[in-house]
This record gives C-alpha cells, structure tokens and sequence, in this order.
C-alpha cells in the first residue's frame, strides 16, 4: 500500500462496503473531527491524488432522492479544488456539515470508487483491518 498515502487509504477502506459516499461523512469517519482546516485540507488532497490515479470520481448526490451525478475527471478534479468551500465546522456535534443551506435539502458532493478501487480496498482491508485508525475498544 505505500503507493497511497494514510489519507487515501483511509478513503478507499472506506469506499469499499457502500462504492460512494459523500464528503460529509467521509470526512467525520477517517477524522475525529476537530475543526482543524487542516483536516478539509488533508481530504482535499486525498481526493486529488485518488482521482489522479482513476479510483474515484467524484459528483453530487440528493438526501431523499439520491440520484447520484458522477463528473468527469477534469470536473472532479474541480470540485475537489473547491471542497474548502462546501464545509462548516458544527462545534455542538463535533462534526463537519455543509456550510450552507440544508444538508437534507442541497445536493452535495459525493465520492464514487471505481471496480479498481474497490480492489485496492479490499488489500487494505485485508492487510490493515477494519477502520484501522480508531483506538481499540
């Protein structure tokens, strides 16, 4: 797995039970969220460097309905370029939500993983465990 990085690795495990995932609460999962912009950041480049290496895609998707929107690459690689954009820090939750409108009313982005990226994912898996990072209870 050395050719990904923590953060991607992260992403990619995290992928592999459901294929897509919005950025919301991919974040809230490979963090203990602190609010730290530091951790938009560290996603932010995750995102880019997965969509570089064509394992996922990313797009928007509803609350109720889904109907999910995949980009393409170069409007993925866009819309990661903005993701800074999209995230509020809720201190009463300790969590990140979309900075503006309703999260159960606005389409946001989501992340989509490819059949390459859900191969990769279980290689992690298999070799790190689940949700690798988070203490053992």
């Amino acid at each position: 797995m050395a050719d990904l990085t923590e953060m991607e690795q992260r992403v990619l495990a995290e992928l592999q039970e459901f294929w897509v995932e919005n950025v919301f609460s991919m974040i809230n999962t490979i963090y203990d969220p602190t609010g730290d912009p530091h951790e938009v950041a560290m996603l932010q480049e995750a995102l880019n460097g997965l969509v570089e290496r064509d394992y996922v895609l990313m797009g928007f998707e509803g609350f109720v309905p889904r109907n999910p929107e995949k980009l393409g690459k170069k409007q993925s690689l866009e819309l990661v370029s903005q993701l800074g954009d999209w995230f509020k820090f809720d201190s009463e939750n300790s969590c990140w939500t979309l900075s503006k409108g309703d999260i159960k009313k606005e389409r946001i982005p989501a992340i989509f993983s490819s059949a390459e990226a859900r191969e990769k994912a279980f290689q992690i898996l298999d070799e790190r465990g689940y949700q690798w990072w988070r203490p053992k209870r």
